[in-house]
């Protein structure tokens, strides 16, 4: 089921929303482990040692206390000594409550036993005569060393934590870097994909519209597209088949009309011809001239009719053609030689380059006269006076198969034709813009006759101009093997 662009932008969207949601969730839940280790070392291990040094001096205090009274047996320092021992026990019970290793609550118990003893061994100096003598340090040392030990403990404790936050945080930068990175691509990714997959139909239904707008209507479109653009390319090809419908409608009717028009114009053109010889009297100037104009113009409407006639019997694909081994160089000559009278009226200087060695070739000959008469009338036609109208022709080979094939060109020093207007002179019932400008008459059937017969002849015929410049009719037909054998085996019995 193919989306419609509304869900396609939904979706992406949305990816691109859970994207930046996972990387939001991600942020907050690094940043909340390195507020859990910061508030660690600062709520936990800094008043642990906080605790821990103040311990170490109520201690320093307490065994001063204890010299000085054995020294002086003065009440002041033993309530000191006293005072001291039991800020010492309730600071040892606020480091215990702050401790969470086993290490330091091993030591806890060390220094709370050796504390016991110290005092029990000051209250057994006090009874004894030389009794300062009788209080060894070795006790408070020992204490005095096991608290040093615990500030070592909780410090390295804080360095391990502060280590871990900063790694964490490297870490965690290091993700968001790459998360971000990943982000963005994957981003693009979808805004490509997203965009490829809407602009490429419609890049595609534009090219075959252009089609349709040079008079290819028979154009059946189909692409994986959304929904919308799928429906829009149903629509072209629904549109495409009713307007080849049309044209062919609009063929037909030309031909049928065309058919019922010619047979009372050969009436009159009959009618005609036989006034003007006078068969049923004598006329008048002014009537021979009123009827040399009828024959005119009748000559013209017959000629536009069978124009349309055999237009309309060669895209039926009903023409019939009759193939025989003809001089191309007597044709084009023949041709050349009707419209020298044209030529010289004009004043254009008609030349000719025909090579020699032109091969015989399999052509309709009545048919193929048809398009080089056009080609050239066209050329005088659009010419102007003291211009020049060349016709070359000359054998080559084909580059893509090698094939022999004679070249005619048909060039003039005309208006030329505007680039826009190249694709579409071979069109039927097109004139050119630089033709209507002119007010050259004509009935654009023309070209449109001589495209069909030089493909029927597996031909080609194409067109080059540069406005300003003039135009080159090009017509490129291929050499007959069996004719070009034949040739040559004439000439070798000769």
């Amino acid at each position: 089921m193919r989306l419609t662009i509304f869900w396609r932008v939904i979706l992406a969207q949305s990816a691109l929303v859970a994207l930046a949601l996972a990387l939001g969730l991600y942020a907050i839940s690094a940043l909340h482990e390195l507020i859990r280790l910061d508030n660690s070392i600062l709520a936990l291990d800094s008043a642990c040692i906080d605790e821990e040094k103040r311990l170490a001096k109520i201690l320093l205090a307490e065994i001063r206390h204890a010299e000085k009274y054995l020294v002086s047996r003065d009440g002041a320092f033993y309530d000191g000594f006293a005072q001291s021992g039991s800020d010492f026990e309730q600071g040892l019970a606020r480091v215990g409550a702050l401790i969470d290793t086993q290490r330091e609550r091993e030591l806890t118990d060390e220094i709370r036993e050796l504390h016991s003893r110290y005092q029990e061994q000051f209250r057994q100096a006090i009874a004894k005569k030389h009794s300062r003598e009788q209080l060894s340090p070795d006790l408070g040392d020992a204490v005095f060393d096991r608290i040093n030990h615990l500030i070592r403990l909780r410090e390295q404790t804080m360095e391990e934590k502060t280590a871990a936050a900063r790694d964490h945080a490297v870490d965690a930068a290091n993700v968001m870097g790459w998360l971000t990175l990943g982000g963005i691509a994957g981003a693009l990714l979808l805004a490509y994909l997203h965009a490829r997959g809407v602009s490429r139909p419609l890049k595609e239904l534009a090219r075959e519209m252009h089609q349709m707008g040079r008079g290819h209507f028979a154009r059946s479109h189909t692409s994986h597209a959304p929904r919308e653009v799928a429906e829009l390319i149903q629509a072209f090809n629904q549109m495409s088949e009713e307007l080849e419908q049309l044209d062919r409608l609009k063929a037909d009717f030309t031909a049928h009309i065309s058919h019922e028009l010619r047979t009372p114009l050969t009436a009159i053109r009959e009618g005609t011809a036989l006034l003007l010889e006078g068969i049923p009297g004598s006329l008048s100037d002014s009537q021979r001239e009123i009827l040399e104009v009828v024959r005119s113009h009748s000559e013209r409407l017959f000629t536009a009719i069978s124009a349309i006639l055999d237009l309309s019997k060669m895209e039926a694909e009903m023409m019939e053609y009759e193939f025989t081994p003809c001089d191309p160089t007597a044709l084009l000559y023949r041709s050349i030689e009707q419209l020298q009278v044209v030529a010289a009226k004009k004043k254009i200087d008609l030349q000719t380059y025909i090579a020699d060695d032109l091969p015989l070739l399999e052509l309709d000959e009545r048919r193929m006269r048809q398009v080089f008469d056009n080609l050239l009338s066209n050329a005088l036609k659009f010419t102007p006076e003291g211009g020049r109208v060349v016709m070359a022709a000359q054998v080559r080979r084909n580059r893509d198969q090698g094939a022999r094939q004679v070249k005619i060109i048909v060039s003039d020093t005309g208006p030329g034709i505007p680039e826009e207007d190249l694709e579409r002179v071979f069109k039927r019932f097109y004139q050119s813009t630089a033709g209507r400008a002119e007010n050259h008459r004509g009935t654009g059937l023309g070209l449109a006759i001589a495209r069909h017969i030089v493909e029927a002849h597996k031909g080609c015929i194409r067109v080059e101009s540069l406005v300003g410049q003039g135009s080159n009719f090009v017509v490129t037909l291929p050499v007959a093997s069996a004719v070009t054998e034949g040739a040559e085996a004439t000439e070798a019995r000769g």
